[in-house]
């Protein structure tokens, strides 16, 4: 079903603030019924990716467990990571598995292109499945401290999806779980 409203108009954008990571727009705008508001949204880059890592040989994923200062505490999660410009998804999705967690594989595939909180950025996050998996290490990350890698068996993925308890918490991690299974051709 398409939605056929006429979109606002842009009346203008400018830099609210800028930070070392962030860069937050104002979006002056004018509604078909006349009404003029200015939203705020993060703004620039080139999307992110990130990888969902399937060893076949143990039958796991492969987490990563690191710092997160949303939640100031380590969370269980999935490498992820900005593409640089010159970069597909894929490319970045290779360098990123290799820089955080000294892994590559044999294949890099696009499971699929999601908007995340489209009511303030437009960046895109791309879920790429990462299969035949090896060791690799690249130097280059621009990480503070190592990034463990945690492998979660298959028969453990319905309790760390479905669990109210459990530790993963992440909808991007979730949903590239969801999507990396069908794919895979598993059920759990």
């Amino acid at each position: 079903m398409k939605y056929n409203h006429p979109l606002p108009e842009i009346l203008g954008v400018s830099e609210v603030v800028r930070s070392r990571l962030f860069k937050v727009e104002g979006v002056d705008l004018k509604f078909s019924n006349g009404v003029r508001t200015t939203y705020e949204r993060l703004a620039g880059g080139n999307g992110a990716v990130m990888v969902v890592p399937y060893d076949s040989e143990r039958k796991s994923f492969v987490f990563t467990r690191e710092y997160c200062v949303g939640t100031e505490k380590y969370e269980l999660g999935f490498v992820k990571g900005k593409i640089d410009d010159g970069e597909n998804p894929l490319q970045a999705a290779e360098r990123e598995l290799a820089e955080e967690i000294g892994l590559g594989a044999d294949s890099f595939e696009l499971l699929r292109s999601l908007n995340f909180a489209p009511g303030f950025m437009g960046l895109k996050l791309h879920l790429v499945l990462a299969t035949g998996i090896r060791e690799r290490k690249l130097d280059s990350g621009d990480e503070p401290e190592p990034i463990e890698r945690e492998y979660v068996a298959l028969e453990n993925m319905e309790t760390l999806l479905y669990s109210d308890d459990s530790e993963l918490c992440e909808a991007r991690c979730i949903t590239g779980i969801i999507l990396a299974l069908r794919k895979l051709n598993i059920s759990i």
